[in-house]
């Protein structure tokens, strides 16, 4: 059975409100959550709906806007979600920069941010790239260890432990098609 298109992409329960021409309506709520979805940005989100920020805290404050706030909260998450995904793509394809000459663009080269990667990697495998490894080789420094460890035998124990991890997932387990940290 197909679906109604114009279902709210967050469902919730609009906060009851009086009627009025310039007020918060059920269709402006849910058109403020999807536009906050999209955006992450209230004050957009608010110019969208032709309401004010002031209002939008007030109605989030109200005892009956308690799906409103958790509305609100997962369109954030939402929000923060997308921009994840941007970043990922930006690390992993890069990002195309113009090249100039004499005023006229002649071409472009991708640009890839290593810290951005560096990033990514560090909050995503901690475990590989984090403070974790960060810590080994700082104890190993105060315990007085003559030379640099070497690296195959520094990460063994790591490696094991994310092939162990890696048995243990199957195909489809995590929903949002992200690596799980």
């Amino acid at each position: 059975m197909d679906e109604p298109e114009d279902k709210p992409l967050i469902p919730f329960t609009p906060v009851p409100v009086r009627a009025r021409h310039d007020g918060w309506t059920v269709e402006k709520q849910i058109a403020f959550i999807e536009a906050l979805a999209e955006t992450g940005i209230v004050e957009h989100a608010c110019r969208r709906v032709g309401m004010s920020r002031t209002s939008a805290d007030k109605l989030r404050r109200r005892p009956a806007g308690a799906h409103f706030r958790r509305a609100w909260e997962i369109a954030v998450d939402y929000a923060c979600y997308r921009i994840e995904e941007d970043a990922h793509h930006r690390a992993r394809h890069g990002v195309a920069r113009p090249i100039f000459h004499k005023g006229e663009q002649v071409g472009e080269y991708r640009h890839y941010d290593e810290r951005l990667t560096m990033f990514l990697l560090r909050s995503y495998r901690p475990e590989r790239y984090g403070k974790a490894l960060d810590l080994r080789v700082a104890r190993r420094e105060e315990e007085g260890a003559e030379g640099p460890e070497d690296p195959g035998i520094a990460l063994e124990g790591v490696l094991e432990e994310i092939e162990w991890r890696a048995h243990d997932v199957t195909p489809g387990d995590d929903d949002d098609g992200r690596c799980a940290p």
